[in-house]
């Protein structure tokens, strides 16, 4: 993944158009409610998009699928992935040209079913790996965003493990940040550049 000098940017904050394969996240408060936080995203997505596109925000070639928003048609000469995930007051969009991306994020805590989840959904060696972890709070956090990350950039829904080998063999960039409030982003991508 090719990354900016700066990578996360704080709504209203917006960067300027991101050369090809150069992903960029941006992080959006949101109302408590994931309806809200929806709506919000989106709008915020769409203000964002305008200056790059010269198209109204009302007017971008966005649109609404079972997975979230989709850009049809290009941007800048080159196809424009999106991702979307929503925590507890905030959401975050990832986009990248040229690419792929997922986005997911989760705050570090607790969680009474952790090892059912990890055994259900991840790798046994990942089970493993948490089970050792000094941190196996964060360790679960950082397997379960990257997971969740990876299958977003593939366009893949969530599956347990047994049913998802070839999720393995391909190849994203994954890059996972702790901010400070305790919360997880992952990003994954694939370049096409």
């Amino acid at each position: 993944m090719n990354i900016a000098p700066k990578l996360i940017f704080h709504w209203p904050e917006t960067p300027v158009l991101p050369p090809p394969g150069q992903a960029v996240l941006i992080r959006v408060v949101t109302a408590q409610s994931r309806q809200m936080a929806r709506q919000k995203l989106r709008t915020a997505l769409r203000q964002m998009l305008a200056p790059w596109s010269n198209i109204s925000p009302e007017q971008l070639p966005l649109r609404e699928t079972t997975s979230g928003p989709v850009w049809l048609g290009q941007l800048g000469g080159h196809n424009l992935d999106i991702s979307l995930s929503y925590a507890e007051g905030e959401g975050w969009i990832g986009l990248i040209r040229a690419g792929l991306i997922g986005v997911d994020i989760m705050r570090i805590q607790r969680i009474p079913e952790t090892e059912e989840v990890a055994r259900h959904y991840l790798d046994p060696e990942v089970l493993k790996t948490i089970q050792q972890s000094t941190d196996p709070v964060l360790a679960f956090a950082a397997a379960w965003t990257a997971l969740e990350a990876r299958l977003k950039c593939l366009k893949q829904p969530l599956r347990e493990a047994s049913v998802t080998p070839a999720l393995a063999m391909t190849k994203c960039a994954i890059q996972s940040m702790v901010q400070p409030d305790r919360l997880i982003v992952t990003v994954a991508t694939i370049s096409d550049s």
